[in-house]
């Protein structure tokens, strides 16, 4: 029962990091490439320890147990790319959706100071930042517009831009 409750523990713990993992790309070769190098010998030499075992009429549960932490092991590689991508794609949408939140508290600023503020840290009362824009350089402000900026998740070199003129996102590659 306790080895159960440690294996789950583990395997939602992996799965949970895996999810998060900032570079779905380099997941994607972290992921393919232990399943290649590390769950394939795993389970060919799980199998051959479960036939050795049953041929010798021993006990084949440790060879059971292998072979199902190398399951669960590949249970994680195959759930963690499409719950990183979901994670990821929930995350844009939050950024993107922020500055039509945060608009008339930038709004109430230029009309009270006469410039849009420097950093979102001047506004009172602001809404959290979404985990894409929280770097320093996420918003920017020359006083008479504003903008927000967040990379791709993913993305090598992509950026998704927001104009207070356009008022609308644009990915700059």
């Amino acid at each position: 029962m306790k080895l159960s409750i440690l294996l789950l523990s583990i395997f939602l713990g992996t799965l949970a990091s895996l999810a998060y993992f900032p570079d779905p790309l380099l997941l994607l070769i972290i992921i393919f490439g232990g399943a290649i190098w590390i769950g394939l010998p795993c389970l060919i030499g799980g199998l051959i320890a479960l036939m050795v075992a049953n041929f010798r009429n021993r006990s084949t549960r440790p060879s059971l147990l292998f072979l199902l932490s190398v399951v669960a092991f590949f249970a994680i590689c195959g759930l963690a790319v499409p719950l990183n991508s979901f994670i990821f794609h929930r995350a844009e949408l939050e950024a993107k959706a922020y500055p039509d939140r945060i608009k008339p508290l930038l709004e109430n600023y230029r009309s009270i100071h006469g410039v849009y503020p420097e950093t979102l840290d001047l506004l009172p009362n602001k809404p959290s930042l979404p985990r894409l824009l929280r770097k320093s350089w996420c918003y920017r402000s020359d006083g008479y517009t504003y903008s927000f900026c967040f990379p791709q998740p993913g993305g090598m070199i992509d950026v998704w831009d927001y104009h207070s003129e356009t008022q609308k996102w644009h990915l700059s590659t």
